[in-house]
């Protein structure tokens, strides 16, 4: 008997094991079910249920009441918030003579509030939360007045709007503001779904009944009919919540009068399409004009047929059978056990690296020849991982000095690079310093300024760590103070707005010598008078591959018929060529206040 069960396979004996935990296990429930078992659970069901609805209604009670007041003071502070910043902006309209933000100020309201802005009797911002304009008529000046989002009388809780109306200067300005004012204010009727159907959540087990929310007009002339007979257009006389789990209340016998009735909670026994049904009706709050109830609907059928605390009953014994089918198992499957714990042991400990341990697990049956042939894959394994290291630190090393190689001669090269642009830019000084004519100067300058823009990148380059990455803020920055000092011009304002980004000598040299001759051609031609001189420089990087390099100055500009296309100038021309040709990007002259630049290109990956 012995020999036979060594020679069992594994799946046989999973089989037998698991027949016999089944054959214990049923046995035992079939001698435990006792008759008086469904009653019980009926009454626990019921019993459950009532809790449920108790406490769901305080929740709800508490949720409603907290966000009422919440609501009240946060309208209250958006309000006030509007306000404020609306006089604000009539402070500076009136002593600043310089401001020109009213549109910019006007856009960040109706942005951050929710609200729909009118000038006069221009609509010059539309929010898309604002589904309902108002004539002017409807507004009161400098005062708060709430409207309603619909034109019909209804019960259930919709959109208002809030009006204000100012003077700023001598223009009407018009606000019509979300009653929430904030798109990521609370919503009530959210936080009273999830306490609702958290409620629902517990009581699922035990039956299928309809849960939901309803208010109710006071004013209902007759309370003898049940809500499916009741008219109710445009929900005038009655309104289910948008989060309860039905749309229109099914309440068989019950009348709305029952209902009406109840003060705080209370539990009906009725027949609800023929079959008996209980509903328990729960008062969240009243008003004058309305109640507000919660209401759960469901039939007798479910609770009786409801099993969950049947099994609580029997858990006990269950667990026992259980026991005792592992037990007699475990006698069974002993020493087949013991392996696949040694099996697992093993492999644990190879996963965590250490290759050398063995199950030494033997025999004929399937558990010894799988142990033999673990051991054996391991052994294979373990030299292989040897080898393999061996050729991956002797490539290592190969690699990593083919690579320190590669990078000190490409160090190298921007150095000698870079020393050689440095020997040309001291040879166009000498011979400038020895030219008499100012144009030649110019020229010899301007010929100094491109080199320059070439060299200060190698230079860059040489003193990175990274030989092929150039942080664009320090390059520009630095171009734009030493060509500054070349033109001896301290009435010209440079401002810089350059984001922080690394590029590629590719794209850096390019953009480089752009600014040289954007610049230039403002120092140049640019400004006539000694006051007010300004020049920007913005250089914007977005999603790390968008590039926007934008040059204005605040000059005299560029002739009306200006045409980039076929500048004359050479430095226009270069312009022009370099954003198209190398930079691959589109260029724009925007003909404002003085002459603007804009460049926009892409970062194309390796």
């Amino acid at each position: 008997m012995r020999q036979l069960r060594k020679k069992l396979p594994l799946s046989l004996k999973i089989v037998l094991s698991f027949f016999i935990l089944g054959v214990i296990l049923l046995t035992l429930l079939f001698i435990l079910i006792i008759p008086n078992i469904k009653k019980k659970d009926y009454e626990s069901a019921i019993f459950q249920t009532e809790k449920i609805v108790l406490l769901t209604r305080q929740e709800i009670k508490l949720v409603v009441e907290y966000f009422r007041r919440y609501g009240n003071s946060e309208t209250t502070i958006h309000k006030m918030d509007i306000s404020n910043q609306i006089e604000k902006i009539k402070l500076k309209e009136k002593y600043n003579k310089k401001y020109n933000n009213l549109h910019t100020d006007l856009e960040k309201i109706s942005n951050n509030y929710t609200c729909s802005i009118k000038l006069n009797n221009n609509l010059i911002f539309k929010n898309s939360n604002i589904t309902k304009s108002y004539s002017e008529n409807k507004f009161e000046n400098n005062n708060w007045i709430v409207k309603s989002a619909v034109d019909y009388e209804t019960i259930c809780p919709h959109e208002k709007y809030y009006l204000y109306k100012t003077k700023i200067a001598n223009d009407n300005l018009y606000l019509t503001c979300d009653s929430n004012f904030k798109q990521n204010s609370f919503n009530i009727e959210a936080h009273v779904k999830k306490t609702v159907q958290k409620g629902f959540e517990l009581t699922q087990n035990i039956h299928e009944g309809k849960i939901y929310l309803i208010w109710i007009n006071k004013n209902i002339k007759n309370l003898n009919l049940n809500f499916e007979n009741l008219e109710n257009k445009n929900d005038k006389n009655f309104c289910v919540s948008n989060i309860s789990s039905i749309k229109i209340p099914k309440t068989g016998e019950l009348k709305v009068k029952n209902i009406f009735e109840v003060d705080d909670i209370k539990t009906f026994e009725h027949k609800l399409e023929n079959k008996d049904a209980l509903t328990w009706v729960s008062k969240i709050y009243e008003d004058e004009n309305e109640k507000f109830f919660l209401i759960l609907t469901s039939y007798k059928k479910d609770f009786e047929n409801s099993l969950n605390n049947s099994f609580l009953n029997i858990l006990p014994i269950s667990i026992i059978a259980l026991i005792v089918s592992i037990c007699v198992g475990f006698l069974i499957f002993r020493r087949w056990i013991k392996s696949i714990e040694k099996l697992s042991f093993t492999a644990r400990n190879i996963c965590s690296g250490n290759l050398s341990l063995r199950s030494n697990i033997k025999g004929d049956d399937d558990i010894g020849v799988l142990g033999v042939a673990f051991d054996t894959m391991l052994n294979t394994l373990e030299d292989n991982i040897k080898q393999l290291d061996l050729k991956v630190e002797n490539r290592t090393k190969e690699l990593t000095q083919s690579l320190d190689e590669k990078e000190t001669l490409l160090k190298e090269i921007h150095h000698r690079v870079k020393n050689n642009l440095a020997m040309t830019i001291n040879f166009i000084k000498f011979q400038k310093y020895k030219v008499d004519n100012n144009t030649t100067k110019q020229m010899l300058t301007q010929i100094e300024n491109r080199v320059y823009t070439m060299e200060l990148l190698h230079r860059k380059l040489y003193e990175s760590k990274d030989l092929n990455s150039i942080d664009i803020k320090k390059y520009i920055s630095e171009l734009v103070n030493d060509f500054s000092k070349s033109f001896d011009d301290k009435n010209i304002n440079i401002t810089l707005d350059i984001d922080l980004a690394f590029l590629s000598i590719d794209y850096a040299m390019p953009c480089g010598l752009i600014i040289n001759e954007a610049l230039t051609n403002s120092y140049k031609y640019a400004f006539k008078s000694d006051t007010n001189n300004q020049i920007k420089i913005s250089f914007k990087v977005d999603n790390y591959k968008n590039c926007i390099l934008n040059i204005k100055d605040n000059g005299i500009g560029l002739p009306d018929d200006f045409d980039l296309n076929r500048a004359k100038s050479l430095g226009l021309r270069l312009i022009y060529s370099i954003s198209k040709n190398q930079l691959l990007g589109k260029i724009e002259h925007i003909k404002k206040e003085g002459t603007e630049f804009k460049i926009e290109f892409k970062i194309m990956e390796n």
